[in-house]
């Protein structure tokens, strides 16, 4: 029962890897600054210098605005980069909750109790390998669809 309503509920949710999906990690010159910012431990210093994947912002945006299907974003890439993180999507009109896992295996062995999460869009394949049938590989240049 929830919210009165007598009827069956059960909450759909969709979980998004941030790396690589969300945002793409620089290249050349710039990841040699990404790396001095990182020795800093300046994470929004880091994010500005990843480029961001429109797509994939416009079909998350969409989920979690328009639609309110509950998201959760999961980064590999360090504890102390989910504030800057969660700053980074703020700024860009996207509130949901960011988790940092050390591995993928973490990640996996969490989502067994997290049955609400339906899928998980990744844009690496080894990483979808490893979280199971719920996950799905997606282009950093397309949307995908709830």
């Amino acid at each position: 029962m929830q919210g009165n309503d007598i009827s069956e509920y059960a909450a759909i949710a969709q979980g998004v890897v941030f790396d690589g999906l969300l945002a793409t990690p620089p290249e050349g010159a710039k990841a040699i600054l990404e790396t001095i910012q990182r020795r800093r431990n300046n994470w929004d210093a880091v994010f500005r210098l990843w480029e961001p994947n429109d797509m994939p912002l416009r079909a998350l945006s969409d989920s979690v605005n328009r639609l309110g299907l509950g998201t959760d974003i999961y980064t590999f890439t360090d504890a102390d980069a989910v504030d800057a993180i969660d700053r980074w999507l703020v700024r860009k009109g996207i509130n949901c909750p960011v988790y940092f896992y050390e591995s993928p295996e973490l990640l996996e062995y969490d989502l067994r109790f997290q049955r609400a999460v339906r899928i998980i869009y990744t844009s690496d394949e080894e990483t979808a390998l490893t979280l199971g049938i719920r996950s799905t590989v997606v282009s950093p240049d397309k949307a995908w669809t709830p």
